[in-house]
């Protein structure tokens, strides 16, 4: 029986490179996320672009997007890598032993907070591992949770799809926020009051709406955007030091330096609670490592935020 061509052997670190450029999306960061050069995942994309017939990647502005033969297998070899990663994990894990890379995106609101604490246990307990954090938003998140990227993320996730995990951290309540002096507005802020006034929109992503003009625009009611930003912290230091207004959970309002320089009002219309969520992939739930993770995301988030919860 003749040999195989050693170009079209199947080696599992092939399939591990393919996994790691569909979920990074760039040649750079999955090389660095295998420990690996680029010179070496280019590599190995020629052989499997040889072995699959197919680009497979074509290069676009920032780095490379997946051909249809891609995403075509891309499911599949989600589900491959994560049935194989069951099977080698030690069910025992030891995050003292391991030297596993680690996801997580924490929205803007709550990563001052979670992420000092978050990296000083997770160094402690796993010192031989690495932990990236990532800024979410609805859309970014999701996508990547689902594309392997991440391994959780912590926001407010209103919709998501059915392949991914929630569990509910904690509850909060947006303010209104403006500086101490302001022209027109004083506590408690009326409806004709904050519709007048001008106001800084935090939004994260352009697929991402603004919840709090989603509340308005039930009771028939809109307010004047003049900025729009990427970050709550950007907004209540503009509010700070401007007649604009801002939108902003009350927790994270009142963890901010300068905060006694802040009038900090409820909205005055009626609106749902904030619930900030954990998210993880399904296909991860037999994972140890990731199931550690999570604990400890958990663990970090209840003790820096739940005593400033209204």
């Amino acid at each position: 029986m003749n040999e195989p061509r050693a170009e079209t052997r199947i080696d599992l670190n092939l399939m591990n490179v393919l996994y790691a450029v569909l979920a990074e999306g760039s040649v750079t960061r999955a090389a660095h996320r295998l420990s690996m050069t680029q010179p070496a995942v280019s590599n190995a994309l020629r052989r499997l672009r040889y072995i699959m017939k197919d680009e497979l990647f074509i290069k676009v502005p920032g780095g490379v997007a997946p051909t249809e033969r891609a995403l075509e297998v891309w499911p599949d070899l989600q589900r491959a890598m994560e049935q194989i990663r069951a099977i080698a994990l030690p069910q025992d894990f030891q995050s003292a032993q391991t030297n596993l890379t680690f996801n997580v995106a924490i929205t803007d609101t709550l990563v001052s907070r979670v992420a000092p604490e978050l990296a000083l246990r997770f160094t402690e307990a796993a010192p031989l591992a690495r932990l990236y954090f990532h800024l979410h938003s609805n859309p970014t998140s999701i996508d990547s949770l689902q594309r392997g990227g991440l391994d959780c993320a912590v926001g407010m996730f209103p919709d998501v799809e059915e392949d991914l995990q929630l569990e509910s951290l904690l509850s909060d309540n947006y303010v209104c926020v403006f500086r101490r002096g302001h022209t027109t507005l004083r506590p408690p802020v009326s409806l004709e009051g904050f519709i007048e006034a001008e106001h800084i929109l935090v939004k994260q992503a352009p697929r991402q709406a603004g919840i709090i003009d989603n509340w308005l625009g039930l009771a028939g009611h809109k307010r004047k955007i003049r900025l729009v930003v990427n970050r709550a912290e950007e907004a209540v230091n503009i509010a700070r030091q401007t007649d604009l207004v801002a939108a902003v959970p009350w927790s994270f309002a009142q963890s901010m330096p300068g905060a006694e320089q802040l009038e900090i009002a409820p909205l005055p219309f009626d609106h749902e609670k904030i619930l900030y969520k954990m998210a993880w992939h399904k296909r991860s739930y037999r994972d140890p490592a990731r199931a550690w993770l999570r604990s400890l995301v958990r663990g970090t988030v209840a003790d820096q935020c739940t005593s400033l919860q209204t």
